[in-house]
């Protein structure tokens, strides 16, 4: 039996056989029992024990607006060695994140590999499963992705085909989509058995405290065009007596700034928040208000639904697909036009909504969600 040493320059230091038998194992314990000492027991117990090891290539990390993939990573630290490789850096990126390698092209990609020799190779976002069908057939290693809302709703068949070829591949072991959008990937030519079913990521007890919520109303997001913040502005300039927050992140921020002032800032525009620090600001908070932009209807299932409902928030959103309401579960309410919306809010949540919201969110909990990954990885 060879033991193959490796300390490599992520810090990872570990052993694993190369090979080994029935009968190196026979011969290892009779050692044991022999008297051989408690080091190499534990010797012997790291061998048969070494997690796999994950290489997690993804772009944008640590992006403040997409602190799904952070939820994810935190619950595969803990049970395999993980890699972060992150094509382009975050232009708006949080504090508290994991060590990760900036990657300026495919060659250190393969760099990576070399070095790491991961045994899986995960992402995000369907447009990347060129890249991780490469590194899957230099590796070895089978590769996951998990999709989103953006990289998906309103493709064109001839977009979806493609990446369809990566996707039905020996390399790739799943994707993991949002249940609504499954039929128009298998129309569009993608393997209906290499889809996997499920909600987005949400840390769902860092958020979960059935405790009273305040009064204020609030929104959040990213602040670009199909998030329609601008009619939040609206909305609040049509309810002088209630308190309006917002809590956007980047982008058209100074533009909507300029919009809240010709209303006389009906809203209180507050600075960005740090992941770590939403929980408390939603239980500031009677209601979210999530506006979306009808013309442009690529809004998916927002993470911010299911944390506000975690975290027993009202939850009033933009109708601008039937799949909205599927992901709100019957725990919050949908609206078309902003007077509907004002007259919603002008009541308050009603206690029935607020506990199945509790039990809502719970589809979205990765620390359960995340199993499915597990089990691709098998």
């Amino acid at each position: 039996m060879k033991i193959q040493s490796r300390t490599s320059k992520y810090g990872i230091g570990w052993h694993s056989p190369e090979k080994i038998s029935f009968g190196d194992l026979v011969s290892i314990l009779a050692a044991i029992n022999n008297g051989v000492n408690c080091q190499s027991l534990s010797f012997v117990l790291r061998i048969f024990m070494a997690k796999k090891r994950l290489f997690v290539l993804i772009q944008d990390y640590p992006q403040l607006s997409q602190t799904y993939k952070e939820n994810e990573i935190k619950y595969l630290y803990s049970d395999f060695e993980v890699v972060i490789g992150s094509f382009e850096s975050a232009d708006l990126p949080y504090k508290q994140h994991y060590p990760y390698r900036i990657i300026h092209s495919m060659q250190d990609v393969l760099d990576i590999i070399d070095e790491f020799k991961p045994d899986i190779i995960h992402g995000h976002y369907l447009h990347t499963t060129d890249t991780l069908h490469a590194a899957s057939k230099y590796s070895g290693a089978p590769f996951t992705v998990r999709s989103h809302s953006f990289d998906i709703i309103n493709r064109s068949p001839d977009y979806i085909k493609r990446y369809a070829t990566f996707v039905n591949s020996d390399q790739c072991a799943g994707m993991l989509v949002f249940p609504f959008l499954i039929n128009y990937l298998v129309q569009c030519g993608i393997h209906k058995e290499k889809l996997i079913a499920d909600w987005p990521v949400v840390d769902y007890d860092r958020f979960y405290d059935r405790s009273p919520n305040g009064k204020q109303i609030m929104n959040t997001g990213a602040c670009i065009p199909k998030k329609n913040m601008e009619s939040f502005v609206d909305l609040a300039a049509k309810i002088r007596n209630r308190k309006f927050v917002l809590y956007p992140i980047g982008y058209l921020r100074d533009e909507l700034a300029k919009y809240n002032a010709s209303f006389n800032n009906p809203v209180e525009m507050r600075e960005t928040v740090e992941p770590f620090d939403m929980p408390a600001i939603y239980k500031q908070s009677e209601w979210l208000v999530y506006t979306a932009n009808k013309k442009i209807p690529t809004v998916g299932w927002p993470v911010a639904i299911a944390e506000a409902q975690a975290a027993g928030v009202g939850v009033l959103v933009q109708r601008i697909r039937p799949d909205i309401e599927h992901f709100i579960g019957g725990a919050g309410f949908v609206f078309d036009e902003l007077d509907e919306a004002a007259k919603i809010l002008s009541q308050p949540y009603p206690e029935e909504m607020r506990e199945r919201g509790f039990e809502n969110a719970k589809r979205s909990d990765i620390k359960k969600n995340i199993r499915k990954l597990h089990a691709l990885w098998q």
